[in-house]
């Protein structure tokens, strides 16, 4: 809706108090509560809320990387404005981060896949995304915290077990315009994977950051918790996201297939390039796309793509599905949930925007590039990576950088329980 819209929307009374978030540069939702009275006055004056620049940069542990910032204001997006469907009275709004003289800030999230799409239109297309998010359900026991179920991979058991929980969460999505598609009980015991309809790119990314508040509060009402780490169990398998992407032109025809395609598969040049620009700058990409120390560890699982190309077969990084000519998507399978949408998404248009102006060809069957093995590696390619740096903005790169090296710095520095179980007696 807009803004007049909006406005027009609260004087039905409904609504007492509304959340103004924010997306930080690791993916998570900073904001406060206002009361309606109070939004209404920013929203009318365009004014926004303060809030210190610190808060865009916390790590996973809420601490920032740099002392002094300056304050930023978050302005509500009225077309995210939705009602909270279990909350009483309380409707939640996303927003672009800008300074006081209304300069953006470099660190908005959204403001950044923003300007990206805004590039791709410059060069006459559009970006449709469906992601497909993985997560577990936990239950704590004796102090333990466990699959809240030992449902088998892909079983009806599994969707028997939480039958009462999926049922309220797609009500729950649903009611927020998130259009669910399927559920999957997946391949680890209460993991599922929940796939969501095709969307314009931003669009898409806000999707996914209201669906995994509404799954986690959904999970605490029925005394879970819900996890989209990727690795949260070291004997069971990862949480993954599928990341389903199609080109439109101007006039919103697709632009993917091309019946004489000479490889055969019906795909067209301008797609080939797309992709050719992903693989090229798949190094910087996985370091939003896959973001954790925790992230690679199921790299070594069966299941995760090993093959750093373009394929049919399901190793490849980005896939081209068998009903491809039918739904005129391909596939990115190296992200995790844990990622920032926003800035994965971002990343992957850029590097298409590139293979579009360089009109590179891609070959398909065959691992064209290394895919990183370590957050490590990832990070170090991102650093290396101009059009990418340039792209995203310098000071957004510098920063997402200094936060996942101290993440290293805090991971490495650590004594776990299994160093401590093969190390403490030996040598006796």
């Amino acid at each position: 809706m807009s803004k007049d819209e909006l406005l027009e929307a609260l004087k039905s009374g409904r609504i007492d108090y509304i959340r103004v978030e924010f997306i930080d540069l690791l993916g998570n939702v900073r904001g406060r509560s206002l009361r309606r009275a109070e939004f209404e006055t920013i929203t009318q004056r365009d004014s926004g809320i303060s809030y210190p620049e610190s808060l865009a940069l916390l790590d996973y542990k809420d601490q920032p990387i740099k002392d002094k910032y300056e304050d930023i204001l978050a302005i509500p997006d009225p077309s995210t404005f939705v009602a909270i469907p279990y909350l009483e009275r309380t409707a939640r709004v996303l927003s672009f981060l800008f300074y006081p003289d209304f300069t953006p800030s470099p660190y908005c999230s959204r403001g950044i896949l923003r300007k990206a799409i805004h590039k791709l239109e410059e060069k006459g297309y559009s970006l449709q995304i469906a992601l497909e998010p993985t997560f577990y359900l936990i239950k704590e026991n004796e102090e333990k915290l466990l699959p809240a179920d030992e449902s088998r991979a892909f079983s009806p058991e599994g969707l028997m077990e939480e039958q009462n929980f999926l049922k309220d969460l797609i009500k729950d999505l649903e009611s927020v315009g998130i259009q669910v598609k399927t559920i999957n009980k997946h391949y680890g015991p209460a993991q599922y994977e929940i796939g969501f309809e095709e969307k314009e790119a931003l669009s898409a990314a806000d999707s996914l950051t209201t669906s995994r508040e509404i799954i986690r509060d959904v999970a605490r009402i029925y005394n879970m918790y819900a996890t989209f780490m990727p690795k949260p169990f070291s004997d069971m398998p990862g949480s993954s996201m599928d990341v389903y992407f199609k080109l439109l032109r101007k006039d919103e025809k697709e632009t993917m297939t091309d019946p004489n395609d000479p490889k055969g598969y019906g795909i067209s040049r301008v797609a080939y390039s797309f992709v050719a620009g992903i693989l090229d700058h798949l190094g910087g990409i996985m370091a939003f796309a896959s973001p954790t120390i925790n992230s690679y560890k199921r790299f070594r699982e069966i299941i995760t793509p090993a093959l750093g190309g373009m394929g049919s077969e399901r190793h490849f990084v980005v896939r081209i599905p068998s009903n491809f000519r039918e739904i005129k998507s391909l596939e990115f399978r190296l992200a995790d949930p844990l990622a920032n949408s926003y800035l994965m998404l971002s990343s992957i248009i850029f590097a298409g925007i590139d293979g579009i102006e360089k009109d590179l060809d891609q070959e398909i069957d065959v691992a064209t590039v290394n895919i990183p093995k370590s957050l490590q590696e990832s990070l170090k390619r991102l650093d290396e990576d101009n059009v990418l740096k340039f792209s995203l903005g310098t000071d957004l790169v510098s920063a997402f950088i200094d936060l996942k090296k101290r993440e290293i710095e805090s991971y490495e520095s650590y004594v776990s329980d299994w160093e401590v179980s093969s190390y403490l007696k030996a040598g006796w």
